[in-house]
């Protein structure tokens, strides 16, 4: 299946318009293939069938489908572990102090959850930080992310062996139990998270430049990891704004250490390498 350039710029544009999601219309190999699945879904033989539904009565659904596959998702457990190392050592102490799980449940928010690595990795640190405090901690974990069909995996808490890379011995044997299901192949073994963190955590479709009035949340600790890297600069502010309005003052938002912000936004002070406090609390 091949597209024409001026296609390709229309599409790009139309992603760009609903996510805030910047994609090169040039990489055609990359939009061809993600494409070529979702005609073979919708059993379409040419783009112009594709496009017919998208300008159709069906056209708001399938420009989410769009976006959806369009988007990318990559994830793995404890990614840029410096974060969770100064999560464990003085995110989690200074916000407990100031009455964070304790006068007030402690809040997660993985922005971009995709599969839900980076929250079950987060989460993980946070049952642990409770475990030695006596009295215990009050916390929940939120996901969001733009794409449903991710979100329901992340739901799942189920991981396959490969997608376990980089999760420690110690966390991988006291958070993740392993299916009954026999299999032939150890590599196709599921693991799914113990039920104690997957009470704490609820999942929701969001769309960061768009958020749904209904998304209601105060975080304490955000994370908006290798996400603002697949915007334009004014989508950029957008989907900051997004989650800082959402953010207590004290908090902190950990943003990818390849996408440090330019300028650090007004009201925040950095407090380490892609790490930043919300002044005030």
């Amino acid at each position: 299946m091949q597209i024409k350039s001026a296609d390709a710029v229309s599409l790009t544009a139309l992603v760009r318009r609903l996510s805030g999601i910047s994609i090169n219309p040039d990489n055609m190999g990359f939009l061809e293939l993600r494409l070529s699945r979702r005609m073979r879904e919708l059993q379409i033989r040419d783009f112009n069938g594709y496009r017919s539904i998208l300008v159709g009565p069906d056209g708001t659904a399938e420009a989410n489908h769009l976006v959806e596959m369009l988007a990318t998702h990559t994830t793995s457990f404890f990614r840029e572990n410096t974060h969770y190392e100064w999560m464990r050592a003085h995110g989690l102490p200074e916000l407990f102090a100031a009455g964070a799980g304790k006068e007030y449940p402690l809040s997660l928010w993985s922005a971009a959850c995709s599969l839900g690595s980076e929250l079950w990795s987060a989460a993980m640190i946070v049952d642990q930080f409770a475990q030695e405090r006596r009295g215990g901690v009050l916390w929940k974990a939120t996901g969001t992310d733009i794409s449903r069909r991710v979100l329901r995996r992340a739901a799942s808490a189920t991981f396959t062996e490969a997608e376990l890379a980089g999760l420690p011995d110690d966390y991988r044997r006291r958070y993740m139990m392993r299916s009954r299901r026999s299999v032939a192949n150890a590599e196709q073994a599921l693991f799914r998270v113990v039920p104690e963190l997957r009470s704490q955590t609820r999942f929701s479709s969001l769309n960061l430049i768009r958020p749904s009035p209904d998304f209601q949340l105060n975080a304490d600790i955000i994370f908006l990891r290798n996400v603002l890297i697949y915007f334009e600069p004014a989508d950029q502010i957008a989907a900051l704004g997004t989650v800082l309005r959402r953010l207590r003052l004290g908090g902190f938002l950990m943003t990818g250490h390849s996408e440090a912000l330019m300028e650090t936004p007004k009201g925040m002070t950095q407090v380490a390498p892609s790490i930043y406090r919300k002044e005030g609390g």
